[in-house]
């Protein structure tokens, strides 16, 4: 996909929040994959598919204001604690999961921000 722009959270244009989504499934879905995170397989399996519900729910409603929070959230919680029991392993690939899921969540905010401004 090409970037008419720069990347910011602060603007959720659909180009940025599809480049988001690009960079964060590209990451767990490396890291499903990766004979280094095999342990963790199952659980990297799991947040892909919560991850490509809530990309569902975006595709059909056109916006993330009609995400969950608190599904964001619980994403959140399991990249950070998959994030922490693989740092050892001097691998970047969930923490860029990491990375990728607070700018969707950013995205959001900012959409709502917006919004609400209307």
């Amino acid at each position: 996909m090409y970037m008419k722009e720069e990347f910011n959270v602060g603007t959720p244009t659909k180009e940025n929040i599809e480049y988001a989504f690009k960079n964060l499934i590209f990451y767990v879905t490396a890291s499903v994959d990766l004979n280094l995170y095999k342990v963790w397989h199952k659980r990297f399996e799991n947040v892909l598919k919560k991850i490509n519900k809530v990309l569902s729910i975006y595709i059909n409603n056109g916006n993330l204001m009609s995400i969950d929070e608190k599904t964001l959230q619980n994403i959140k919680f399991d990249l950070i604690d998959l994030d922490t029991q693989t740092k050892s392993l001097k691998s970047y690939f969930a923490e860029w999961s990491l990375l990728w899921l607070d700018a969707i969540i950013s995205l959001r905010l900012s959409e709502i921000k917006m919004h609400n401004q209307l």
